[in-house]
């Protein structure tokens, strides 16, 4: 186990790695505020002395010059960065929840048609998936009945049942990619055919979207949603396995080769399932973002920060 360190005995390391703290006093108060864990480790492998092959020195050195005040700025651009997208995340979750919450009570009218196993795909394969599924909704369900002033609780105290609309807004991202994966195909093709209406819609092209693409978004936004609700780091996230990129390169005519899941990959993807509205204020807050941040580093590049995130010189010009 690591030793205990002061503040100061931070700073005092810091210093002998060959960072650069010009103003003591408020260097530590952002590492009493803000950890030295999250600010320092969370964010200072851009700033590090590599060996030939990629890895950091042993000891740790930082590169000539580098201050204090990058590292932190870098922190503060990845949190501001997730509050951006987490908006538009949301934005999606709420539309998928609505659209999934439509098209299924339409096909299965009876009451908590969601809570019957024959309501979901017969694949085998998925059998117990659907029965952890319909678990997880129905523990959600008794957790919320108990809940004073809980919209279920008024449904099941009321009317007995619990509108699919009702149950969705408890629902995590996680489940509703479950419950989406769950359906029959009909269902999944009819949902798809919802953003492939309104794709075409708002940027006047012909466009299908299919459900193997819907779901690889589903999987992309829940990956992403959990890193910005957990507060983990953005900017250098990468999927472990990347959604099939071959069908949304074609949608968007964005080559495979920049889709491989890093943050560029699931803004390119909100572009299939976010109003034409909504995509052009993301991609006008992240510039504005860039703009803010650009000029706050000298040891490396604002240039450098954006390819970790897959963004390319060229960014703009493939929207």
């Amino acid at each position: 186990m690591k030793p205990f360190k002061t503040h100061n005995q931070q700073l005092t390391l810091l210093r002998s790695r060959n960072m650069v703290i010009s103003d003591g006093s408020k260097a530590k108060r952002i590492l009493e505020s803000e950890g030295y864990y999250n600010v320092i480790n969370g964010y200072k492998d851009l700033f590090l002395v590599k060996n030939g092959i990629g890895i950091p020195v042993n000891p740790e050195l930082y590169i000539q010059n580098t201050k204090f005040e990058e590292v932190h700025a870098l922190y503060v651009f990845d949190r501001e960065l997730r509050n951006t997208l987490l908006k538009y995340l949301l934005i999606f979750e709420k539309d998928i929840k609505s659209k999934i919450s439509y098209r299924f009570p339409e096909k299965f009218s009876s009451a908590n048609a969601y809570l019957d196993i024959r309501s979901f795909t017969n694949n085998p394969d998925q059998l117990k998936q659907i029965v952890e599924l319909i678990s997880i909704i129905t523990s959600t369900i008794s957790k919320h009945a108990k809940r004073k002033d809980s919209p279920i609780k008024h449904y099941l105290d009321n009317h007995q049942e619990v509108p699919l609309w009702v149950l969705s807004n408890q629902l995590t991202i996680g489940n509703i990619n479950n419950f989406y994966e769950c359906i029959d195909d009909g269902l999944k093709d009819l949902i798809a055919k919802d953003y492939s209406t309104s794709y075409r819609r708002n940027y006047n092209l012909s466009a299908h979207i299919p459900k193997e693409t819907l779901m690889d978004v589903l999987k992309t936004v829940n990956m992403f949603r959990n890193v910005c609700a957990h507060e983990e780091r953005l900017y250098c996230f990468k999927l472990n396995r990347r959604a099939r990129s071959n069908h949304i390169s074609n949608l968007l005519n964005i080559p495979t080769s920049l889709l491989v899941g890093n943050l560029f990959t699931v803004v390119a993807q909100l572009k299939l399932v976010l109003t034409k509205k909504n995509f052009n204020e993301l991609l006008r807050s992240i510039k504005e973002l860039f703009l803010k941040f650009e000029g706050k580093f000298s040891t490396i590049t604002f240039d450098d920060i954006k390819l970790v995130m897959g963004f390319q010189p060229n960014w703009e010009s493939l929207f």
